[in-house]
């Protein structure tokens, strides 16, 4: 699941990049790289904190969740504020993008994962 989501995220980061770029230029299109980028180490941390607990520990599932959650919400916090105490990004270009970006590619996931599990439902019935 989360390695379509990235790749997703990989196919939008042109898209996202270039329309930034177009819209107002260089510094944009970094800080929105940034935001995309943040969003993406985010859901792979937490897929490998998730996975690890799952293969190891079942019982363990929602404690890893929130572990997982805290630990990167911790770490975006604390790379978001060296990005804006460097001014490498326009911060609210780069927070937008953080979370929309989430928003995004969660949605996308889960709209995609409808068809797949109704699919394999009408294949298992048959």
């Amino acid at each position: 699941m989360v390695r379509r989501m990235i790749v997703r995220g990989l196919y939008l980061a042109p898209v996202l990049v270039v329309a930034l770029w177009l819209w107002a230029g260089p510094h944009f299109a970094f800080s929105g790289a940034a935001g995309l980028a943040l969003t993406l180490v985010n859901l792979v941390f937490a897929a490998a904190v998730i996975g690890k607990v799952a293969e190891t520990a079942p019982r363990m599932l929602v404690v890893a969740a929130m572990v997982a959650f805290t630990i990167g919400l911790a770490i975006v916090t604390g790379v978001s504020f060296v990005l804006k105490t460097t001014g490498a990004v326009f911060f609210p270009v780069t927070g937008f993008t953080l979370i929309a970006t989430h928003l995004l590619l969660v949605l996308w996931e889960a709209v995609a994962g409808r068809g797949t599990e109704s699919t394999a439902r009408l294949q298992a019935e048959t």
